[in-house]
């Protein structure tokens, strides 16, 4: 199965005070930590409004869909699934911009459940998810209905546990999540 993979980087940051994609930890903006999926995947985009120079990545950047803006990281997968068709890929793998410790083996173990999201800890993460091209009328169904929720489009797919210490899918939403970040790397415990 062809697979390319999209850094869901479209939040506004409100907590964070600030773009997540740009914020550094320990000198690396977020969004380069989240790169590390590249290896795993044939290509990777970002979905994202607004300037895509912004981000200095060389990667394709995509603006959710005229109508769609604002309707949170289910239109950036829709977007990418859209990418993802046009170049040839026959699934997208999803993780958000604030999620740095992503398993090594993430796109294997979902691709093996596919469709499939990741879980830890008996808590779904439906942004790192394994989507079929095929998708695209359900989500375009569920925006029909008004319905925004993710875990809405994952229905049936299968939960793939990721239960490491420390958590790989935590994410930074606060300062201070950002700091426990810093203290994770510190202690050499990715």
């Amino acid at each position: 199965m062809r697979i390319a993979g999209i850094i869901l980087a479209g939040g506004q940051g409100r907590r964070m005070g600030r773009e997540k994609a740009l914020v550094p930890l320990s000198g690396v903006p977020l969004i380069a930590r989240v790169l590390a999926l590249a290896p795993q995947v044939e290509a990777v985009a970002i979905s994202a409004n607004g300037d895509p120079g912004r981000f200095g990545l060389g990667l394709p950047v995509l603006p959710d869909r005229p109508g769609e803006s604002g309707l949170g990281p289910m239109a950036g997968i829709r977007a990418g699934l859209d990418w993802a068709a046009g170049i040839g890929a026959e699934a997208l793998v999803s993780t958000a911009t604030d999620t740095p410790f992503l398993p090594e083996d993430l796109v294997e173990r979902l691709a093996a459940a596919a469709p499939a999201h990741a879980q830890s800890f008996g808590r779904d993460h439906y942004t790192a998810a394994l989507w079929r091209v095929a998708t695209v009328p359900r989500i375009d169904a569920l925006f029909a209905a008004d319905e925004r929720r993710i875990a809405r489009l994952s229905g049936g797919a299968v939960a793939v546990p990721f239960d490491t210490t420390p958590d790989p899918f935590a994410n930074l939403n606060t300062p201070e999540d950002l700091a426990r970040a810093e203290d994770r790397l510190r202690q050499n415990a990715p």
